[in-house]
């Protein structure tokens, strides 16, 4: 059938489906093309000239104008001629497809900025040496504005990822110093003496120079060091305020200091550093200050002065008093060093007048020097004035790293605004203070209690353990070692200087982990299990999985780029051992911090979503071995399983897959354990206290409910964002249910939200609704889970090795050429064969396409028999629509401590209890007679009720029910 254009601009194909008796027909679509996606700027618009103007644009644009040539040549007037041509024919080529809104001059030194970093894209170092605050001031623009063109202007070049980490770091890093230098305003006032009336006339050392000289060693500290971290620039910046306070008071300059301050610390005569006042006043994390000090600064300021970059004694005193040759030396390797990297000149912070730093007006507008241009003027439009404030300048850092709270917890995760504290220093170490607190017991060797249990399996527990852990710092202290050498010595430098504390800070959660989760266990348990739980304790997977878990906190906590699954991946974990610790911490500890249950909760959702599917996945195999396959939503459903007990598993229960009762369905997702034989016969065991023929399955796959549950909240999110109707909800999911059960091997080392969007999209067309791909992308994009490369990189099988498709784990069919699909589909096998839901992925050539190909390519072929039976008016399909469940998925934990002293609860789900009896009505069920008694107790009020049928009614949920007796 001939294409046809669609409302959303996309070439849709048809094919003809019947619909039984009306004779109709529908067309069931499929996309074939999806424009790039991308974000029209308010600036910069894309021009469609005709042939004849861009000719007679050639010719009046092939020379630079003379405004392009002035700035070149105030900037230098030796310029390479090579470089300006290089420059101007960069700005032509995009003033030809753009319109350039606003100042010409602002484009122009966005040409010649990046022209630099373009020239040598095989170095880090900016091949022509000019200063980024020089560009700026010959242009007259402000920061903010630069940043916000040069952002678009990379965009509009197309240049390389290189290109825009490194717009990214010049404009995170000066957010930082923003950010800090806010914070040193305050800790001035409080530690130094004010300024002079006179101060302005002493040629010595004065209130103005003091504070040009601490911000200036700051910065050039900072950059030796080469770091963005916030919390570590903020301990930085407490060290250097230490180290010229420790000068002073030498060097008998104390008229500098604040007297005030001298008498309120009380210090020793024999005591020098305030660096854990600071710390207590200003809210430092003290332990990580002193390990930044002993382990970073010291080395780095004795070999400065060994090396002659400053003047100072051996025991780094008299650097204050040789202020003069020390901020001569420190302004010109300052220099030398943001033109080598490009960056600004972060000393254009420093005030023209002292005194108004000890005003605490000045400290909110300490920054606006960043929206000012070099003429005092503020050359930003209100648009951008709305989108560039200075708040959102100096956390913008933040906000990228600030994860958002997932879908599946806000129903019982609280706003981190009612707590936690709002600024980018404090909330970087609000986590930093909440890990030392946990870390504040010693948790080096086991309990006297915990060894009691651990010895029930093995004589020696400790050096077992310790030896695990060992090996396990060892592989993680290798893994970092070499990545330093292959990502370069820029690579995450916080977290290798600070490797020693940090691997540290992994064993002490480790064992803080093992101990809690070893008492808590045994008080679940009683006495008669200790055998058992010993045993697991004792596993090599569940030690694994515990340190991974510590290290992924440690990580999270001080704002690592290494990010989940990097700490999977070097400790070779499969994803699904991991996810089995998670609830066991949360539970077991309930003195971790919200945003670390966030985080948790958010690497939980990832495991489910796409880690648990992946190629590799222990999933496969035990799918294969597996006649029922993945039960569907009804099965593992809480309200449909009766007499659900809300006691959670046990750890003996998760690492042993022992026979439990079907009917407790539990938050979690099992899989075999290859190195359990010794209770391999038990679990195999029929449950012959409670048989059901879903046993298996629900023993199986009992975190089946969570990731129905996942699917349930996004989907139902997508749904009211692209207001789709409820007959289109329903469709939507049972689709779904159908790819999950019947067509498993879609999920093969895909996202599930990939498999979402296209049951969302294919429901919308065959219902007649008025929703494009890009609508449903666009929605997507709001999710706090979603992420660009779901719908970019969509993982498919190469055509030159098609996969295994295995039906129940003994037939082995290769895929039909008829229809010459890559996958077969199986939506007709009916029975308890679910046709390619025990699907099992080889290992094949992989290659990636985006979601819309995919679409067209692989899901719809999958699906398509299926999805006629969905087509309103196929009256005979026989197919049930079901409803989006509503599933109230448990709490990782009764209750959450989220402060020093408040705790919360969550409230009981079940209704309060009626002084009488409730009782329940069965239509076609129930005798008439008992009808009417129900309507007699109903019009009683109260008074004497006579005795019910000896039949009686169930006791159940049902209450003031009034009934009618139907003649």
């Amino acid at each position: 059938m001939p294409g046809k254009d669609t409302s959303d601009g996309a070439w849709v194909l048809g094919c003809s489906v019947s619909l039984g008796s009306t004779g109709e027909s529908r067309e069931l679509p499929v996309v074939s093309y999806m424009a790039e996606d991308s974000d029209i700027k308010s600036e910069t618009f894309i021009k469609s000239p005709s042939a004849g103007q861009s000719e007679i644009a050639d010719k009046s644009q092939l020379n630079p104008t003379t405004a392009f040539l002035d700035i070149c040549k105030q900037l230098d007037p030796e310029i390479n001629e090579d470089f300006v041509e290089k420059a101007w024919k960069q700005y032509d080529t995009i003033e030809k497809q753009y319109v350039l809104e606003g100042k010409q001059l602002t484009w122009y030194a966005c040409a010649v900025y990046l022209s630099m970093w373009q020239g040598n894209p095989l170095e880090r170092v900016v091949p022509k040496k000019y200063s980024l605050s020089e560009i700026l001031r010959i242009c007259k623009i402000s920061v903010l504005e630069f940043f916000e063109k040069v952002t678009k202007w990379v965009e509009m070049v197309n240049g390389p990822r290189r290109l825009k980490d490194h717009i990214s770091r010049v404009q995170s890093s000066l957010a930082v110093v923003a950010v800090v230098f806010k914070k040193l305003l305050p800790i001035f006032r409080k530690i130094f003496a004010p300024p002079c009336s006179n101060d302005d006339n002493t040629k010595g050392l004065n209130c103005k120079k003091l504070f040009a000289l601490i911000w200036t060693l700051f910065i050039v500290m900072r950059k030796q060091f080469n770091s963005d971290d916030l919390m570590n620039s903020f301990h930085l910046l407490l060290c250097t305020v230490d180290f010229v306070f420790q000068d002073l008071r030498r060097s008998e300059l104390t008229c500098l200091l604040d007297g005030d301050f001298i008498n309120a610390i009380e210090m020793q005569p024999e005591e020098d550093s305030i660096l854990e006042i600071l710390c207590q006043i200003f809210e430092g994390v003290v332990l990580d200050a002193k390990h930044f000090r002993t382990h970073c600064w010291l080395p780095r300021i004795r070999r400065m002065s060994e090396e002659k970059a400053i003047e100072a004694n051996k025991d780094l005193t008299n650097f204050v008093a040789n202020e003069f040759i020390n901020k001569k030396k420190l302004d010109s390797m300052y220099e030398e060093l943001i033109v080598k990297r490009g960056e600004m000149d972060e000393r254009m912070f420093l005030p023209a007048d002292i005194s108004v730093v000890f005003d605490e007006a000045y400290d909110e507008c300490a920054v606006q020097r960043l929206r000012r241009s070099e003429d005092g003027d503020n050359l930003v439009d209100a648009d951008m004035l709305l989108r560039l404030s200075t708040q959102s300048c100096l956390e913008r850092l933040q906000d990228q790293r600030q994860q958002r709270t997932p879908l599946s917890g806000r129903g019982y995760v609280i706003s981190a605004e009612q707590y936690c504290p709002a600024t980018p220093i404090a909330a970087s170490l609000y986590n930093a203070s909440k890990l030392e607190a946990l870390l504040q017991d010693n948790y080096r060797r086991l309990d006297v209690e915990v060894e009691s249990i651990l010895c029930h399996s093995c004589q020696d527990p400790l050096g077992k353990i310790m030896n695990i852990v060992s090996q396990l710092s060892e592989r993680l202290e290798e893994v970092v070692e070499n990545e330093g050498q292959s990502e370069g010595a820029n690579y995450d430098t916080t977290f290798r200087e600070m490797f020693a504390v940090r691997k540290s800070n992994t064993e002490c959660l480790f064992f803080r982990f093992l101990h809690k989760i070893a008492l808590s266990e045994k008080d679940r348990l009683g006495s008669g299990s200790i055998v058992k739980l010993s045993a697991v304790l004792l596993r090599n997977d569940f030690l694994k999985a515990l340190y991974v878990c510590a290290l992924q906190l440690v990580l999270f906590t001080y704002e690592s780029i290494r990010e989940f699954p990097w700490s999977l991946e070097i400790m070779r974990l499969p994803s699904i051992h991991f996810y089995k610790v998670i609830e066991l911490i949360i539970r077991a500890d309930s003195s971790l911090s919200r945003e670390m249950v966030k985080h948790l909760n958010k690497v939980e959702e990832r495991v489910l979503e796409e880690f648990a599917w992946s190629l590799d996945s222990p999933l496969w195999p035990s799918l294969q071995r597996r006649v029922d396959g993945v039960p569907s939503s009804q099965a593992v459903s809480l309200e449909t399983v009766e007499g659900y007990s809300m006691r959670q598993p046990s750890l003996s229960q998760r690492y042993t897959l022992s026979p439990m009762k079907p009917l407790a369905a539990k938050r979690r997702l099992e899989f075999d354990d290859s190195d359990s034989s010794c209770v391999a016969a038990k679990r195999r065991a029929p449950d012959v206290e409670n048989p059901t023929p879903t046993s298996p399955t629900l023993l199986f796959f009992r975190k089946a409910l969570i990731v129905y549950y996942l699917a349930a909240v996004r989907l139902r999110d997508l749904c009211e964002r692209v207001r789709l109707d409820e007959k289109g909800r329903q469709r939507a999911w049972t689709l779904f249910e159908h790819v999950l059960r019947a067509e498993t091997s879609l999920m093969a080392g895909r996202h599930l939200d990939q498999n979402l969007m296209c049951c969302l999209y294919v429901v919308a067309k065959i219902g007649q609704q008025n929703i494009s791909f890009h609508d449903i992308m666009y929605h997507y994009r709001h999710q706090p889970q979603a992420a660009s490369r779901v719908y970019r990189r969509v993982l498919v099988e190469s055509t030159s090795s098609p996969p295994i498709i295995l039906d129940d784990g003994a037939s082995h069919d290769s895929v039909g050429s008829a229809s010459g699909d890559k996958f077969r589909s199986d939506s007709s096998v009916s029975g308890a064969i679910t046709g390619s839901g025990t699907a099992t992925p080889e290992h094949q050539n992989v290659e990636y396409i985006d979601l819309i190909k995919y679409y067209n390519q692989f899901f719809i072929a999958r699906v398509k028999s299926f999805v006629q039976k969905l087509q309103p008016g196929f009256a005979e399909s026989g197919v049930s629509l079901l409803s989006i469940p509503v599933v109230q998925c448990n709490r990782l934990s009764p209750q959450r401590s989220v402060s020093d002293r408040i705790t919360v609860t969550p409230m009981p789900s079940s209704l309060p209890s009626s002084p009488s009896r409730p009782y329940r009505y069965i239509f076609d069920k129930t005798p008439v007679k008992e009808l009417n008694s129900i309507n007699l107790i109903m019009h009683s009020a109260g008074r004497t009720i006579p005795q019910l049928a000896s039949g009686g009614f169930h006791q159940g949920s049902y209450r003031n029910l009034v009934a009618r007796t139907i003649s």
